[in-house]
């Protein structure tokens, strides 16, 4: 199961319990929890008058998303008594402690994202806690050198050089190799978007840039050779900018990121645009970690005042991240196995009983139709996809802009995660706007009920051409079986046009040759609903977990399913012998879909994990470390180690090189092509 997401209570004394407690009142859309002091959180619900059941975990695997419903991991037990609204430093050593178990959990890979609520620097430094805030306790905590604040909007982002320092000490830290640093930073970020090729911009430190220097060198000295040296790596850089007009760019569109040299000239234009609705990023970190952009407000707390909507965008700001961030790791992963609840485009009256065997056969992307069941059986079916961990879907039928209205109403009450199906982004995209949505309408034509795509293969192609330049538009789907004509070279124009944006193929994917076909023109997803259901697909029988482990099967790509040699004996040093290349495996046979390979490695590979598979690491030559994020493992000749799934790790060679044989699935993706350094998740 994917792991949760922990949202830290922040300041026990201040707005933190009780913005909390809105957020999960109101529903989360994917399975978190709260560290923080389970009293303070009962406090905070009654006090705000919610229907919140405050539930105590003792582990991150127990929580859930069930409506009504908070978990609680509790890291501390504080006083009922404990003034709200003032500095304490019992607070202060609270708050710090939520954050750092919340770290200690993601480092471990227990939780996949941090959201924080807001600590107060007053309440650390009572507790004899040195930390300025949350940035630098997670920099530090991680072992992260190179790291930065993202302050973001609907309209502006922004990263920051320099931030929890007197603006004296600021302008002595402003360096060529810190500017640049913020730069990669401020790239790899809007990369983390989907921005392929971002502009950054750079704003300047004195007035007007520093006029050609008479009004300071530093910007002649320091930030302009940094631009220099980042446009030299390929980064679209430009600046440095006087800081009086670089955001009013910005935010018509002439940049997609500002680089800004000190703190409040970067965060004043972004709060000014509204402090509910900005999100604070700590981007440079092994993990996702979102925040809200406001403070404790001891002024207000405990009034019922406050408003949870920063810690709302905060927290669908780290699903998109996270999204974005496995989109980019399994481009060359076999398609997502989609698995409708749904026979002849309705949703099936046993969608509940039938969510249990999907579950139980480990699928993790599993959908509906807004038709076929009232809508608060279809808010249950929802709540039970996200509860197992799944990432839920909801297909459109919808005929007129009306309905499709309704239907992107009803996505947005049901909180799913993808929305697919229909052909009115412009009706769709206002509905669901701020809500983190993932939008997929229908490429070319559709009409009819049971839909079918009419047009050319030219039209439908121009036609995804056209929605994936849209704003809004996270990818398509595409009813490539519902079209008469040539539909693996349908599935790659589309492809092609669509691109970078993923496509899913859906409709009448009723046998394996169709799911094989496209996989081969390269569907990011797939989606099967009345076949599985009615036991179309060749399996062990026509029980629909026979029929889940058989579609499951047939989208692996064809070099994982043809990997067996012939009857044969392997022999290892001949077989390293051949490696040239480090840091590659080769595939040497197959045993049921899971792969033997050989691999050559030399140095110290990059942190990463595998969400859903297991490898095991067998040294055949030289010596191995295997490193944790809280130790490491040496391995000699003949001993192996498993890395279970979700667990980040860093392979290392001791010796000069190192020679391994690597046990896994064939799904697993491949994490890189060299040592520590030269990718972008290294750490």
């Amino acid at each position: 199961m994917t792991p949760p997401i922990a949202v830290t209570m922040g300041d026990p004394c201040g707005i933190g319990p009780e913005i909390c407690a809105r957020l999960f009142a109101d529903g989360v859309r994917a399975p978190a929890f709260v560290i923080g002091d389970a009293g303070a959180m009962r406090r905070a619900a009654a006090a705000l008058g919610l229907r919140l059941a405050v539930h105590e975990i003792a582990s991150p695997r127990e929580a859930s998303a069930r409506p009504g419903q908070v978990d609680v991991l509790a890291a501390s037990r504080l006083p009922d008594d404990l003034p709200v609204g003032r500095i304490d430093a019992r607070a202060g050593r609270a708050a710090y402690d939520y954050v750092v178990r919340a770290i200690d959990l993601a480092n471990a890979g227990e939780v996949r994202a941090i959201v924080t609520a807001p600590i107060a620097k007053e309440a650390l430094k009572a507790a004899g806690i040195a930390y300025p805030g949350h940035t630098e306790i997670l920099g530090e905590r991680t072992g992260t050198s190179d790291f930065a604040m993202m302050l973001a909007n609907g309209e502006l982002r922004t990263v920051l050089v320099t931030i929890h320092v007197s603006l004296a000490e600021a302008i002595g830290l402003v360096t060529r190799d810190r500017v640049l640093r913020t730069i990669r930073l401020a790239h790899r970020a809007c990369r983390a978007y989907g921005i392929d090729a971002p502009r950054v911009a750079v704003a300047g430190l004195n007035p007007h840039a520093g006029e050609a220097g008479m009004f300071g060198r530093e910007d002649l000295d320091e930030i302009a050779p940094a631009i220099d040296d980042a446009r030299r790596e390929g980064i679209d850089a430009s600046g440095p900018w006087p800081g009086d007009t670089v955001f009013m760019r910005a935010r018509r569109g002439d940049f997609d990121i500002v680089v800004a040299q000190y703190h409040d000239q970067g965060l004043i234009p972004v709060k000014y645009g509204g402090i509910d609705h900005g999100v604070n990023v700590t981007i440079g970190l092994p993990f996702v970690r979102t925040s809200v952009d406001h403070g404790t407000a001891f002024d207000i707390a405990g009034t019922g005042k406050a408003d949870a909507s920063s810690l709302r965008h905060a927290f669908e700001q780290a699903l998109l991240l996270l999204d974005d961030a496995r989109g980019e790791e399994d481009v060359t992963a076999p398609p997502d196995f989609i698995f409708m609840l749904t026979r002849n485009d309705r949703t099936v009256p046993d969608a509940a009983e039938r969510l249990k065997d999907a579950v139980a056969a480990g699928v993790g992307h599993i959908g509906f139709k807004d038709v076929g069941l009232p809508l608060e059986d279809l808010e249950a079916l929802a709540a039970a996809i996200r509860a197992s961990g799944a990432k839920v879907y909801l297909e459109t039928v919808s005929l007129d802009a009306d309905s499709e209205r309704r239907s992107a109403e009803a996505a947005v009450k049901l909180r799913v995660d993808v929305l697919m199906g229909g052909t009115r982004p412009e009706v769709v995209l206002p509905v669901i706007a701020g809500t983190g949505i993932r939008y997929y309408p229908f490429a070319g034509a559709v009409a009819g009920h049971p839909s079918v795509l009419t047009g050319t293969v030219e039209t439908i192609a121009e036609s995804a051409a056209r929605l994936a330049g849209m704003a809004g538009v996270h990818g398509l789907d595409l009813l490539a079986y519902r079209f008469e004509g040539d539909v693996p070279r349908l599935i790659e124009e589309v492809r092609r046009a669509a691109a970078p944006k993923p496509v899913i193929v859906a409709g009448s994917i009723d046998r394996r040759e169709r799911v094989e076909a496209a996989a081969a023109a390269g569907a990011t997803a797939f989606t099967v609903g009345t076949a599985a259901l009615d036991g179309a697909f060749a399996a062990r029988s026509g029980a629909l977990p026979d029929q889940l482990a058989a579609i499951r099967e047939a989208a692996l790509p064809p070099a994982i399913q043809k990997a067996a040699l012939p009857p044969g004996k392997v022999n290892l040093a001949a077989s390293f012998g051949k490696l040239d290349a480090f840091w590659s495996p080769q595939t040497v046979g197959s045993v049921n879909g899971v792969q033997v390979k050989l691999a050559k490695f030399e140095g110290c590979f990059h942190w990463h994990r595998h969400e859903r598979e297991d490898e095991m690491f067998l040294v055949v030559a030289g010596r191995l470390r295997m490193g944790f994020r809280d130790r490491h493992v040496d391995l000699d000749p003949g001993e192996f180690i498993v890395v279970p799934r979700g667990v980040e790790h860093r392979p290392e060679a001791l010796t000069q090189e190192c020679h391994v044989v690597l046990v896994e699935p064939g799904t697993t993706v491949k994490a890189g092509d060299g040592p520590l350094g030269q990718e972008r998740g290294a750490a």
